[in-house]
C-alpha cells in the first residue's frame, strides 16, 4: 500500500537516478495488452455482440489496473516532489489564463497526439467512447462514474485527458502550445507540479507520435451508440 505512505512508492522505487524523465511513473508492459483486449471488447459491443463483449471485458485485468492507478499512478508526482525537494514556485500575483478548462481543445490535442499520452505513451480512449461502451455492456460491469473503486480499471488507466504542461495555477496558458494529451495516471501524478519539481523533461520537445491507426476507438462510436441499451 503506497498511497498511505506518501513518501515512498514500490513501483517508482527510491533511487531517483533510475526514475524516468518521460513520465511521473511509467506503466508496466502489461498495460498495452489490456488496451488491445479492451479494443476487442469495444469491437464486439459496436457489432451488437454485447454478451461476447462482456466476456471479453472479463479477460482484462481490471482490478490490477484500478489498484495500480489508486496506489501508484496518482501518487507518483507527490513521491517524486518529496524526494527531489526542489524549490516550490511562487504563484503570488502571477497572470492566470481566464480559461482554465482545456475541454474546447481536447479533441484537437488528442488528434494531434495520436490519442496517446505524451508523457508515458500509453494508448488513450476518450470519455465519449467509454460512456458509449458502458451503455452497451452495462454499468454493472463497466462503471465509469463515482469513486475510484466504482470505476473500471480501464477507465482509470486509459481515459484520455488533456494536461497543462506549465500548470495553469502558475500562469500556464490554456492553448494548444501548452496542452498535451495525457492518461489519468500521468495527469493526476503530475498534478500541479512543474516539470522541474518532479524531474521530467518537457514532452513538447519530443516528436509527436507517428500515426499508427489508433484513433482512441472513436470509429466505433456509431456502432456503440446504435447498440446502446437502457441500464437500470
Amino acid at each position: 500500500m503506497c498511497r498511505g505512505r506518501k513518501r515512498t512508492c514500490t513501483e517508482l522505487g527510491s533511487d531517483v537516478t533510475a526514475w524516468s524523465k518521460l513520465a511521473p511513473l511509467m506503466p508496466p508492459e502489461w498495460f498495452d495488452v489490456q488496451v488491445t483486449a479492451f479494443a476487442e471488447a469495444v469491437r464486439l459491443a459496436a457489432s451488437g455482440e454485447a454478451p461476447a463483449a462482456r466476456i471479453q471485458l472479463g479477460t482484462i485485468r481490471g482490478t490490477d489496473l484500478q489498484t495500480w492507478f489508486i496506489e501508484h499512478g496518482q501518487m507518483s508526482g507527490m513521491v517524486r516532489e518529496h524526494h527531489l525537494n526542489r524549490p516550490q514556485p511562487v504563484a503570488t500575483g502571477i497572470y492566470r489564463d481566464p480559461v482554465r478548462s482545456p475541454q474546447r481543445f481536447a479533441k484537437a490535442a488528442l488528434q494531434r497526439d495520436g490519442y496517446r499520452c505524451r508523457y508515458c505513451g500509453v494508448r488513450l480512449v476518450p470519455k465519449g467512447v467509454l460512456e458509449a461502451f458502458s451503455g452497451v455492456v452495462g454499468r454493472d460491469v463497466f462503471g465509469i462514474k463515482g469513486r475510484n473503486l466504482e470505476r473500471h480499471g480501464v477507465v482509470l488507466a486509459f481515459r484520455a485527458n488533456v494536461d497543462h504542461v506549465v500548470p495553469w495555477t502558475l500562469g500556464g496558458r490554456t492553448d494548444m502550445e501548452n496542452l498535451v494529451s495525457a492518461c489519468w495516471c500521468c495527469n493526476y501524478g503530475k498534478s500541479s507540479y512543474t516539470l522541474e519539481q518532479i524531474g521530467l523533461d518537457d514532452p513538447r520537445l519530443r516528436p509527436t507520435p507517428e500515426s499508427d491507426g489508433w484513433d482512441g476507438l472513436t470509429s466505433s462510436l456509431p456502432g456503440l451508440r446504435a447498440n446502446a441499451v437502457r441500464n437500470g
